[in-house]
């Protein structure tokens, strides 16, 4: 559904089979993802594509969140009107509707040339499948405008009688005498159809505004002439393909402005792409300094926890270069450190890759954690404040663990039960006010295009990450280790446990806390490539070169300092980095812009 998928895997899967074809799986997952509360969840996890309160646009009583809707060509029966809800749109439209359903000839896709057209006759909705679409709407819903298929004014009348308590809006083929008609039956906005290139705009006046859709400089034109005529009607230019046709309405004039095709041609998330640029126009907001008035805000205390695993990760890489073993952990085996050289000369070398594989993954978190806070819950994004929260919560749960191998750590508790208070300030604390963002994709351009495969890159390697460590979380609760551990020890398990039986939890303990450490770092690797990349974000693309970078060097250093060179054990950590490095080489060009890459014409 996001761009970073439907670009990269599903468009091309879709181009592939006839376009009406295509067209109906997709609306259809749509409608069945926006049926339930679960499938809303997801559209909005998935996302996070709601409009921001600064798009709201006012006419009269009528309140749009966004000035950006979504148009009737690709779903004209609203069979997906709970999913497109979400899409971050202003409004929604249906139709036409006619008296009964009628299929339409096939689509005409054109990628090339931006075009998606129908081959024949529009499709119509019936006005009994339309009325038990919108009565099936959610409360508290975006509106939803009804498009009137022509036919005679007593059929229209009659149309707009019922559709008069589900829809907020209605959009008419013709103006004239009609609006009166319909004015006595539905007393919400009344918008005429008129053709780009129109002129004469006496016969609409009489409603509350006109709907205008062609070619985009057409229709520019048309909007710039309807504006100068009709000065405080609402006035919806359809058919934008990408942002900046989308100011260009909004510049000519236009109150409202719609997308259809360029949801199938760019991606689902254009619409949240619109917004994001509208919002690039706003003025920056002044930023918090570092001080102790910051404590009042969620920022400050995730920097604190981002810090503090910084200065974690460097105590335990030092702690696993040198003496590998703690003074608590000779306490629960009963033996001094250079006992465990005695029981097996490799036992010290194969904890210290464990140990320094845990210290690499707290350094990545922290670097990320220390960056989204300073750069994005500073700057009043939700989605990075849910990011830390879900990432840190999955790190302090894995912390019972302990439960599965038998050792409680004592340093270990001290410093979760302290930042466990670092993250639930983080949570409670209110969020200061969100700021614009810095540029903006006012047209698709390649290095986007680019991006989008490096994104997608980014969310399975963070997906990867949380597997792998649910999968060390459970070996090191049960098995604890597996067969390439013993070759490379050069020995078994009951021999292990015969020479102490308090090796294998803390061998375990140290399996756990690195499977828990890849799960948070995993998440927070998922979810801001999911939620934060975008154009101009060049903070991130940092973090993640700096924590990915950092975190695979040392794991694999690690590795070739202590021989641990199974190949089966070491091939993921290899592949990884290289995925990583060429996430960072697709992303680069797109996050690192410091502007508009295209202006609009």
């Amino acid at each position: 559904m996001p761009d970073w998928s439907y670009r990269t895997v599903l468009r091309p899967l879709l181009l592939r089979l006839p376009a009406e074809r295509a067209r109906r799986i997709a609306v259809g997952s749509l409608a069945l993802i926006g049926r339930s509360a679960v499938g809303k969840a997801f559209i909005d996890f998935l996302g996070h594509m709601r409009a921001d309160p600064r798009l709201v646009r006012t006419h009269g009583d009528h309140t749009f969140p966004s000035p950006v809707g979504i148009g009737a060509l690709l779903d004209p029966s609203g069979a997906a009107l709970g999913a497109l809800a979400r899409f971050g749109c202003g409004f929604l439209e249906i139709g036409p509707i006619a008296g009964e359903s009628r299929e339409g000839a096939d689509w005409t896709v054109n990628i090339a040339g931006r075009k998606i057209a129908r081959a024949g006759p529009e499709p119509t909705v019936s006005i009994a499948d339309a009325l038990v679409l919108l009565d099936a709407r959610p409360e508290h819903t975006v509106p939803v405008f009804a498009r009137l298929a022509d036919g005679t004014d007593e059929m229209l009348v009659r149309f707009a009688g019922q559709i008069a308590g589900h829809a907020e809006g209605i959009v008419l083929p013709r103006g004239g005498s009609l609006i009166g008609k319909i004015r006595a039956v539905f007393q919400k906005m009344i918008l005429v159809v008129v053709p780009t290139g129109f002129s004469d705009f006496a016969e609409p006046e009489a409603s509350d505004g006109v709907w205008i859709a062609g070619e985009t400089e057409q229709t520019v034109r048309t909007v710039a002439h309807a504006r100068a005529a009709l000065t405080d009607k609402i006035i919806v230019a359809g058919g934008a393909i990408d942002p900046a046709d989308v100011r260009a309405f909004l510049e000519a004039g236009a109150t409202l402005t719609s997308v259809d095709a360029g949801l199938a041609l760019s991606g689902p998330g254009l619409v949240k792409r619109v917004n994001e640029a509208l919002l690039s126009e706003l003025p920056p907001l002044p930023l918090e300094p570092l001080t102790l008035d910051a404590s009042r805000r969620p920022w400050f205390w995730a920097l604190m926890i981002g810090l503090a695993m910084i200065a974690g990760g460097m105590v335990a890489a030092i702690l696993a270069a040198t003496r590998v073993v703690l003074p608590y952990d000779e306490a629960l085996c009963g033996i001094p450190r250079g006992a465990f050289v005695a029981i097996n000369p490799k036992l010290l070398p194969f904890m210290a890759h464990d140990r320094m594989s845990l210290a690499a993954t707290m350094l990545s978190i922290g670097v990320l954690y220390s960056a989204i806070a300073w750069n994005a819950i500073r700057r009043g994004a939700h989605w990075a404040k849910s990011t830390i929260v879900f990432s840190a919560m999955s790190g302090f749960f894995s912390f019972f663990l302990f439960l599965g191998f038998g050792y409680f750590d004592p340093f270990h508790a001290f410093i979760t039960a302290i930042l466990f208070q670092f993250v639930v300030l983080t949570l409670f604390a209110p969020l200061g006010p969100a700021h614009p963002p810095a540029v903006a994709d006012w047209r698709e351009t390649a290095a986007w295009r680019r991006g989008q495969w490096g994104q997608l890159l980014f969310i399975g390697l963070g997906v990867g990450l949380v597997i792998a460590g649910i999968v060390i979380s459970i070996v090191g609760c049960t098995k604890v280790l597996v067969g390439t551990d013993l070759e490379f020890l050069q020995s078994t398990a009951a021999r292990l446990l015969v020479a102490n039986d308090r090796l294998m939890p803390l061998i375990a303990h140290d399996r756990a806390s690195l499977g828990g450490m890849l799960i948070s770092n995993g998440i927070v690797i998922w979810l801001a490539a999911q939620w934060g990349i975008r154009a101009g974000e060049r903070w991130l693309w940092r973090a993640l070169a700096l924590a990915g970078n950092v975190a695979f060097a040392v794991a694999i250093g690690v590795h070739l300092a202590v021989g641990y060179m199974d190949w089966l054990h070491f091939a993921p950590a290899v592949a990884g980095w290289c995925l990583w490095l060429l996430a960072l080489c697709l992303t680069r060009e797109w996050m690192c812009l410091q502007k508009d890459p295209v202006a609009a014409n």
